[in-house]
């Protein structure tokens, strides 16, 4: 257990030193894939999750899902707390119960909301993709709901 906890500690203050000439924010996202925890070094986006099949009562099966986004328009002021964003980047999926795996591309696009002077933020995105792997194919759509804090 010790080693857990330090292997954690380790990696935790290693993102956080690596990426400390940036903002970071940390956050949860539900939606399309089920769940995901993002760690944004600003101006990227760094996703992990997990896709339950059953809750979306579609088949394919369970997967992990990666993606890297970089965000080309970053927090684009509407009016006064509300902001814009889109992106460009990559995913992977990789299936548990097969060894299928999609690769594909991503422009995530999206509005968000800066509440208690911009530690906390509110999103919903919206994430049209296309797969490369295995085979090139309009990837349908991911969309989240989600929040970050300001590290």
């Amino acid at each position: 257990m010790k080693k857990i906890v330090f292997i954690v500690t380790f990696v935790l203050v290693f993102f956080i030193s690596v990426f400390s000439v940036s903002a970071l924010r940390l956050g949860l996202e539900f939606g399309n894939p089920t769940a995901v925890i993002i760690i944004r070094p600003e101006p990227f986006d760094i996703k992990v999750g997990y896709y339950l099949a059953s809750v979306f009562n579609q088949g394919g099966g369970d997967y992990i899902h990666v993606s890297v986004d970089y965000r080309i328009v970053d927090s684009y002021k509407l009016i006064d707390f509300l902001h814009i964003f889109l992106g460009l980047g990559a995913y992977v999926q990789i299936y548990m119960d097969s060894e299928d795996f999609h690769l594909g591309a991503r422009i995530p696009v999206g509005i968000q909301a800066f509440l208690l002077k911009n530690t906390f933020e509110v999103f919903l995105e919206i994430v049209p993709t296309v797969d490369f792997l295995p085979g090139i194919a309009f990837g349908g759509f991911q969309g989240y709901l989600g929040f970050t804090v300001k590290i």
